[in-house]
């Protein structure tokens, strides 16, 4: 049973480092792509249309990871369910915060509405 567990917990942290990398490139290429048009007056809309992309992949694939290694992520919550508890916590708030921080920051309303076309 040990190395069932060291597996799972290998493939949940092959998991964590694809929802993360892959909206990197996605980003990346993205910044990459506005760079490369530096004229171009849709920058802007550019850039926050690429944001809401990788932020729904994000979401997508981080929501699928929970559904998939639901199994290895209940298990230390049944040995020390106050000390996980905590900790699960504090990695979904990072998380909405960081969604909140980048829709405030480049994804309001207003922005959309052409009253922020400057890219800050």
């Amino acid at each position: 049973m040990g190395s069932m567990i060291v597996a799972g917990v290998s493939g949940l942290i092959d998991d964590i480092a694809v929802s993360f990398a892959v909206p990197g490139v996605c980003l990346v290429l993205a910044l990459m792509n506005i760079r490369f048009t530096p004229r171009s007056k849709y920058n802007a809309l550019k850039l926050r249309i690429f944001l809401v992309f990788v932020l729904v992949l994000f979401v997508f694939l981080l929501s699928s990871l929970l559904y998939q290694d639901r199994a290895v992520l209940k298990a230390p919550l049944q040995d020390n369910a106050v000390l996980y508890f905590f900790a699960y916590f504090a990695s979904g708030a990072l998380v909405v915060a960081g969604i909140a921080g980048l829709v405030y920051w480049k994804l309001r309303p207003e922005l959309w509405r052409g009253k922020g076309r400057e890219l800050t």
